[in-house]
């Protein structure tokens, strides 16, 4: 029988409800994943994705705490990471990216003490 992950942050992956940030506790608003694109984007046809972390609430910036990476997917297909150090000011990833098929799009950060937490943003291509 396998073992439920609750209250294990390193079980699996978080995801903070952003549609609801009223009802975000104080972990999720420092971890949560904002995702920054447009609805709608043309079938191959650049467009810029932003990833953030902290938007809610600061995320630590030191070396005990701190988001080590952040990575863009669309669905399963990786499209851009962006590694990060305890130095960074803030937790913000851009990347100028093209799409063939409508996946939601998918951003990932890991936290060394928190763990992974993503989310997801639906786009319709056309």
């Amino acid at each position: 029988m396998a073992e439920s992950c609750e209250g294990d942050l390193f079980c699996g992956v978080n995801v903070a409800d952003v549609d609801n940030p009223d009802e975000m506790d104080a972990l999720e608003k420092k971890h949560a994943v904002v995702i920054d694109a447009p609805d709608k984007v043309k079938a191959g046809e650049e467009f810029e994705v932003t990833l953030k972390v902290g938007e809610y609430k600061e995320h630590p910036n030191e070396i005990g705490h701190f988001i080590e990476w952040m990575e863009l997917y669309s669905g399963e297909t990786f499209l851009a990471r962006l590694d990060l150090t305890p130095e960074h000011s803030h937790y913000v990833m851009k990347a100028t990216v093209k799409l063939d098929h409508a996946h939601p799009l998918r951003g990932r950060a890991k936290c060394n003490l928190h763990g992974l937490w993503e989310n997801e943003k639906e786009i319709e291509v056309g």
